[in-house]
């Protein structure tokens, strides 16, 4: 429970950085959203150019609002810069006049033509105190309209429902709800044609990554945004971003589709899901071991058409950031408050195109408290060692060995107050410090007074 909580913590701070990235997205230094009219990637087919057309030329049927977006995140369904088409919305809606437990989801395709006689998965999920978790599916064929009706389901805050269709590997859905006490549910869903070959699809990229190096480890969180400008879903086929070979601690959180990432040890994260046309963002955290040099490296993969990035690495003073290929790195703001050096970049037609960027820090401190705790600790071990493995135990300084374990603990809070030893280290150290000091009361041989003699001295036998 404790680390789903920090994994959660973690990326709320990431969803917040993403949003103050967007922020300042809107001044024209940075890369912003992504303009389809704008220059794409090399290697990236050309963006369609319309307005609101269906493919017969005529205007396509509006869709019906719904409360939330299945396939995506914020700003699916809305208009795309320079006129370009929006994708039709699929949700649903409370419908007071329909029987109570029932949901019905209209299916469509792209245009908003009814698509008859599809088979309908109903995904339905338990969850009480009681009972715990427990999943099942319902299927069901829609009629002659494209309307699929399930009947008879359980309302409350116990259950949720999520309907789907499941087409040439993809799945189409709206995002799971609950049926509340009166009425039922109505909903449209769109499914789109199916490619898993990245050339046809109309996929640009943005990628925003913060790292952050802590007492032995290098912290890297991503957040990707794939944008689907085209009219059919791209359901990636062996799409894996690289990341270093150690790199470990591997989280995600999962979101309420099946679009995500899985880690593919020693080679990086495997792209999955069904990327239908709109926005959709990807999370997740990693690590690379860290042993305290003055400058780290390592080199991050990016996903397909990449229009831009951006790094984030909050900094003290001293500390410097390179991103290869990239704008000169600026300090400003990590967006939670914190001193930060950051490098972006946008991607032209004629640059080659960008799978991976390499990222450098420099000036992190190499010395410091911890370094002194460290030998401290290490001469405390020793000197234990010593005295318990000889067979007579020679004088000890006590006085002096507990000067200098004390000189450690008060190091190891300077080093804790300023940020150079990191929690784990210091309660490990602080725990050794605090035992080896007892140990130095313990060693003292006891003082005999003159009234402690004179009480064995008439102690009868």
């Amino acid at each position: 429970m404790k680390r789903e909580l920090l994994v959660s913590l973690g990326f709320v701070a990431l969803t917040t950085l993403l949003a103050a990235a967007d922020a300042r997205a809107q001044q024209p230094r940075g890369p912003g959203p992504i303009d389809p009219n704008a220059e794409v990637p090399a290697g990236h087919p050309p963006m369609p150019q319309g307005g609101g057309q269906d493919d017969d030329g005529g205007e396509g049927p509006q869709a019906q609002p719904g409360q939330a977006d299945p396939h995506g995140g914020p700003g699916r369904g809305q208009p795309q810069n320079g006129g370009t088409e929006e994708p039709p919305q699929d949700g649903v809606m409370e419908d007071p006049s329909a029987p109570k437990g029932t949901i019905e989801i209209q299916i469509a395709d792209p245009t908003g033509r009814p698509l008859g006689r599809t088979e309908v998965t109903l995904g339905i999920l338990y969850n009480s105190v009681a009972k715990g978790e427990s999943k099942k599916r319902v299927t069901l064929m829609s009629d002659d309209a494209g309307v699929a009706r399930f009947k008879d389901l359980e309302t409350g805050s116990g259950v949720a429902y999520r309907p789907m269709v499941l087409k040439d590997g993809a799945t189409f859905s709206v995002t799971p709800f609950g049926l509340g006490p009166k009425g039922g549910m109505r909903g449209l869903l769109h499914v789109y044609p199916v490619t898993s070959d990245v050339k046809q699809a109309l996929i640009v990229s943005q990628n925003m990554i913060y790292t952050e190096v802590k007492d032995d480890r290098v912290q890297i969180q991503q957040a990707i945004r794939i944008y689907n400008f085209g009219k059919s879903a791209w359901v990636p086929k062996d799409v894996v971003i690289a990341l270093p070979e150690n790199f470990t601690a591997f989280a995600t959180q999962q979101g309420m589709t099946d679009v995500g990432a899985d880690p593919v040890p020693t080679k990086g994260v495997k792209l999955r899901g069904t990327f239908g046309p709109g926005q959709h963002v990807i999370e997740f955290k990693w690590q690379v071991p860290y042993a305290g040099e003055a400058e780290v490296a390592f080199e991050v993969g990016m996903a397909p058409n990449l229009a831009a990035a951006r790094v984030i690495a909050p900094a003290s003073k001293g500390m410097d950031m390179e991103v290869e290929g990239f704008d000169k790195t600026k300090p400003s703001n990590d967006g939670l408050g914190q001193r930060a050096l950051i490098a972006e970049k946008q991607f032209r037609r004629e640059e080659p195109p960008a799978k991976s960027i390499k990222i450098t820090i420099r000036g992190l401190p190499t010395e410091g408290p911890g370094k002194v705790v460290a030998t401290f600790l290490a001469l405390s071990g020793l000197v234990t060692g010593i005295v318990l493995g000889a067979r007579k135990a020679a004088p000890r300084d006590t006085k002096r060995e507990r000067q200098q374990l004390l000189g450690a603990l008060e190091a190891l809070e300077l080093g804790r107050q300023d940020g150079s030893v990191g929690p784990k280290t210091y309660e490990k150290a602080r725990r050794e410090l605090i035992d080896d000091v007892a140990r130095t009361f313990a060693a003292e041989p006891a003082k005999i007074t003159t009234k402690t003699r004179r009480t064995v001295r008439n102690k009868p036998v």
